[in-house]
């Protein structure tokens, strides 16, 4: 495999939540509402995820303005909860499905899986990690974070990647329209137009970046001068970012690194050297506010050969 930074591909960017509640399921906006504030605040796009409720994805006028995203928020044995998007129709409610089932049932409908707030409902990455056809997780969930203090999964996705395994990570909203979180939580997508297969195609192939506030604007790869002859030597992972305290790469184990601000300055972008031990670096760009943009995991052996 090869990796192709989302930066690098033609397009453009499009600001979307995939997890949105409405009048339909528990949510207190009717989905007009729903769709007419996140227009209003410069978002492209939106799932609307009604809790076994299938809201089919639209296309609003003028065509290139903003779209909704078919989506849905489905459950079944084991307390698990898991966002879809772009599926055509509901999986059967009864029986109930585990997990796998679930995940096997909505890709058969054309959707993207995704487990939702995992620490809020309880499921470790032991449990999610040999779930096959699951596409990621959300990382930050803004309800389970303002309800419970709940709303990071970050550990959960750091321990599957440590396997190997691929997982994309979501920001989203979750959105209730009682807890003020909507806006709090997105994702960033380049894709080459705004329309529902474009999206969700760069969705799958992972060509997005989730935050909470801040923004990358370059994810590469560069030499480094004077490397070693080993490819380890030779390689390292850039990220350009809006003004940041601190960024981090985080890799398996202790095997990353952390960059700070010195006190009154930014950081606009960092390096860190690739390592074949690392099994993967993803980078999380944090700024003076709290807020963190996290990139997608690139995978040590698609790079180093």
């Amino acid at each position: 495999m090869s990796w192709t930074s989302p930066f690098s591909l033609p397009g453009s960017w499009f600001k979307g939540n995939l997890h949105t509640h409405t009048t339909q399921s528990d949510g207190a906006l009717t989905p007009d509402q729903a769709i007419a504030w996140y227009r209003e605040q410069g978002y492209d796009f939106l799932a609307i995820s009604d809790h076994w409720v299938l809201t089919k994805g639209q296309t609003f006028a003028p065509a290139t303005d903003f779209i909704t995203l078919s989506g849905a928020e489905l459950h079944g044995i084991g307390g698990y909860h898991l966002l879809a998007v772009g599926l055509s129709e509901l999986p059967p409610r009864k029986p109930e499905l585990d997990l796998q089932q679930m995940v096997e049932a909505v890709l058969a409908q054309g959707g993207v899986p995704f487990v939702a707030h995992p620490y809020w409902t309880g499921q470790t990455s032991a449990e999610i990690t040999n779930i096959q056809g699951i596409y990621g997780i959300e990382v930050f969930n803004a309800v389970c974070a303002r309800t419970r203090g709940l709303g990071y999964s970050l550990v959960h996705w750091d321990d599957m990647l440590a396997t190997g395994k691929r997982m994309w990570g979501l920001a989203v909203d979750d959105v209730h329209w009682k807890y003020n979180a909507q806006g709090m939580g997105f994702i960033m997508v380049k894709a080459p137009s705004l329309d529902q297969p474009s999206i969700l195609n760069a969705i799958r192939q992972g060509n997005f970046y989730a935050s909470t506030g801040p923004a990358i604007s370059d994810l590469r790869l560069e030499v480094l001068p004077g490397g070693s002859e080993q490819p380890e030597g030779k390689l390292a992972l850039r990220v350009h970012c809006s003004p940041c305290k601190a960024i981090t790469f985080y890799a398996r184990g202790p095997l990353g690194v952390r960059y700070e601000a010195p006190a009154g300055q930014y950081l606009y972008s960092a390096a860190c050297p690739l390592r074949t031990e690392q099994i993967y670096l993803r980078v999380a760009c944090e700024d003076e506010n709290g807020g963190i943009a996290w990139s997608n995991p690139v995978f040590v052996e698609d790079v180093l050969d």
